[in-house]
């Protein structure tokens, strides 16, 4: 019995020990120049905090690569803080002027009893965001959510 189990121990050990780590072969550095200069790529938020770190994210990319197409998605209750947070105002006009595309869920605006005139006037408005999400990945967009 202790030979079976010292035999079983010793090919699990082997086998942990001589697998290939494909994995970890590429460096973060590696990983983040993959980045496609013409790449799409959308995010879908349901807070101010994300919204915001999306905004910063597509700013980045920007920077490195100004033909990449950015959006962000907007649902949840991060809609009613775009039109009522002033606070949220400088992120918005960033966004404009980096050319990244905000988007505005119409359901959720409904539900939070908002009209169109309460935004910003750069932002775009889509019935439903997780169609509008799936049609962005219909179109090649890389899409994560927050």
């Amino acid at each position: 019995m202790k030979k079976q189990f010292f035999m079983t121990l010793l090919v699990v050990v082997g086998t942990v020990l001589y697998a290939p780590v494909s994995a970890q072969s590429l460096t973060v550095s590696a990983v983040e120049q993959s980045i496609k200069k013409d790449g799409k790529y959308a995010i879908l938020v349901s807070n101010a905090r994300y919204f915001q770190a999306a905004v910063r994210t597509g700013e980045g990319l920007k920077a490195k690569h100004s033909t990449v197409d950015f959006e962000v998605v907007l649902i949840g209750p991060v809609v009613k803080d775009l039109a009522t947070d002033e606070s949220l105002q400088s992120t918005i006009e960033a966004s404009e002027k980096l050319g990244i595309r905000l988007v505005v869920c119409e359901a959720a605006m409904n539900h939070l009893k908002l009209k169109h005139t309460d935004f910003h006037s750069s932002i775009a408005f889509t019935p439903d965001g997780f169609v509008y999400l799936f049609g962005l990945q219909e179109s090649g967009f890389k899409t994560i959510t927050l």
